[in-house]
């Protein structure tokens, strides 16, 4: 039986692609991937070390998604400096740190309105 191993990237629909890569960029310091040349111009890879975050532009003419429980949870190496820095940005913090048996997390909008989690395990 096949087995999954691992995420291979996240898909978030966005509006405006150079934002979108400037927000990820300065927040935690996620460059580019190089992106095939057959995907077009409105997408955009980052890259995540092991996986990574496409960012499409979606049409006008496609429906926004529904972010009340689609998400993407990134894993950081410092929660309360992300936390920090998420609160410092400006963008809309939806939970202040949430503190489990074994994670803590925190949930937030980016620029795009894309539901995001940051958690350290």
């Amino acid at each position: 039986m096949a087995r999954a191993i691992g995420l291979f990237h996240a898909t978030l629909s966005v509006w405006d692609l150079e934002r979108a890569e400037a927000f990820w960029r300065d927040l935690l310091g996620i460059g580019r991937h190089a992106t095939p040349s057959y995907f077009p111009k409105t997408v955009v890879f980052l890259d995540l070390g092991n996986t990574m975050i496409h960012l499409v532009r979606y049409s006008d003419e496609v429906p926004r998604p529904d972010h009340r429980s689609t998400h993407v949870a990134i894993e950081v190496d410092d929660l309360d400096d992300a936390y920090a820095r998420v609160k410092a940005s400006g963008q809309k913090l939806l939970t202040e740190i949430v503190e489990r048996p074994d994670m803590r997390c925190f949930y937030f909008l980016d620029t795009e309105g894309n539901r995001i989690e940051f958690t350290r395990h």
